[in-house]
């Protein structure tokens, strides 16, 4: 092989040749700063990027290599991550003015795990401020604007992530999500992404927004990386009490599925609605689905409108709470939309929190009953495709709304729950941009969403397909 094209190899095809020495470290991190500097200033993925400190790492996988040595199952492989996490090598801002210059000096344990797994951190990418916003448009390093039509939002708050991995510039990437924030830019970018079980990875060193929401999760082009990367980066951290409550939840590993005995289940009506052209593409992928013989029924979610509602109250509650120092010492540093949400949040009252976290229980239960039912619910991760940069409303359903709370409109579900969700790429809406379909799973199912998942990508070539900002 005389040129790596790495738009052509996933991660496991990536690590598996440079295991077989097929290609080097050094080769792959060349591409990728290359398809960097190629494409920045269009997309505006990074936000912070040292390529001869990331040359020199990819230098010592090779030689450690040479010597009969590797370090794990992604050895040699260039990471991105999003702006939120720690990393000893890079300032950590939450691109927040507020932040601007500061290094942690330390790793996020996700971020620690990828580096013993053999990962090269290849930089920080952007996101919107704080993850206090679902477009991407908010940062303090501008827009990130999306490969397949660089007029339109990424989607966020991981962005960045979704823009590197869409144009090829990394082969995975970390993101973090509290209202569907990993899985809106990979619909809107055409990639894919988990949110995994609430507790499942550690969110120590991940700046926070709602710590009972927060999950920190992978992004990559296939369900097949997500695997990979989530078993690298997920388990027990002392650092997050939640990690300990996840270990009480039996996990479901990914041994082998029989398509044709999979029970499916389409969330319809309230809070549930989608563009034409959006329910038209899931229409024709869920296709797939039924041709490999799943049963596929539709059911009924009720009070997603109330549900939304408290968990719009937990966010803002909590993200106040955590910013109140800030908020003193640095108000005139937050954009005018992040300090709109916070003072929101500090209007709410306890006994407002604590009934938002009552109905959440209540709800949960309601919603544990349905999923336990069927190996997952699946429907469109998006209910639009991404907006115009500068778009302020969108129109679907026979409804207007903003173009923020398109983005979280039933994203935000999973993390109420707390259940596992994965978004993957289904086609493509009437103006050419992606699509996204998502699965919701029962507590600790996440490998079993990823393997049916994988099933869908065996049928089809959407994961394949690149923008041609590449």
């Amino acid at each position: 092989m005389t040129e790596l094209r790495i738009t052509d190899l996933s991660v496991t095809e990536l690590a598996d040749r440079i295991q077989r020495r097929e290609i080097s470290a050094t080769l792959l991190t060349e591409t990728c700063l290359d398809q960097v500097g190629a494409l920045q200033d269009r997309l505006n993925a990074f936000v912070a990027i040292r390529p001869n400190h990331v040359l020199q790492q990819a230098k010592a996988c090779d030689e450690a290599l040479a010597n009969g040595l590797s370090t794990g199952p992604l050895h040699g492989i260039p990471v991105a991550v999003k702006d939120n996490y720690w990393t000893s090598d890079f300032p950590t801002t939450g691109c927040s003015k507020v932040h601007q210059g500061k290094s942690i000096g330390s790793d996020a344990t996700a971020v620690a795990k990828l580096r013993q797994a053999g990962a090269i951190i290849i930089g920080k990418t952007n996101m919107h401020e704080w993850a206090y916003g679902a477009t991407n448009e908010i940062s303090a390093n501008g827009p990130t604007r999306n490969p397949w039509n660089t007029n339109h939002i990424t989607g966020g708050s991981s962005g960045g992530s979704g823009a590197a991995l869409a144009s090829r510039m990394v082969p995975a990437a970390l993101g973090s999500d509290t209202g569907g924030s990993v899985r809106i830019p990979s619909a809107g970018c055409g990639v894919c992404g988990i949110k995994p079980t609430y507790g499942h990875v550690s969110r120590h060193g991940i700046l926070p927004l709602s710590w009972s929401l927060d999950v920190a999760g992978p992004m990559a082009r296939s369900a097949r990386d997500l695997a990979l990367l989530l078993s690298v980066i997920g388990g027990n951290d002392s650092k997050d009490p939640a990690t300990e409550t996840f270990a009480g939840i039996r996990s479901v590993g990914a041994d082998g599925i029989d398509p044709s005995r999979l029970r499916l289940a389409i969330p319809s009506g309230q809070g549930f609605e989608a563009a034409a052209d959006v329910k038209r593409t899931f229409q024709q992928a869920l296709e797939s689905f039924i041709g490999l013989g799943a049963l596929v029924q539709d059911i009924e979610v009720p009070h997603m409108k109330e549900g939304f509602g408290a968990w719009n109250v937990i966010l803002h509650s909590e993200a106040s709470t955590y910013h109140a120092e800030f908020l003193k010492t640095s108000s005139s540093d937050y954009s005018d939309s992040v300090r709109i949400h916070l003072d929101v949040g500090r209007c709410l009252s306890a006994t407002d929190y604590l009934k938002a976290q009552q109905y959440r229980a209540v709800f949960n239960r309601q919603v544990n009953a349905l999923v336990s039912g069927f190996d997952a619910l699946v429907l469109p991760t998006l209910p639009v495709t991404a907006p115009r940069i500068g778009q302020s409303q969108v129109s679907f359903g026979g409804k207007k709304i903003s173009s923020q709370d398109s983005m979280t409109y039933v994203a935000w579900l999973a993390n109420f729950t707390g259940h596992p969700a994965v978004s993957i790429p289904c086609g493509f809406g009437d103006n050419g941009l992606p699509v996204g379909m998502m699965l919701i799973g029962a507590a600790g199912s996440d490998f079993r969403l990823l393997e049916i998942a994988d099933a869908f990508q065996q049928t089809t070539d959407w994961h394949l397909m690149a923008p041609k900002a590449q």
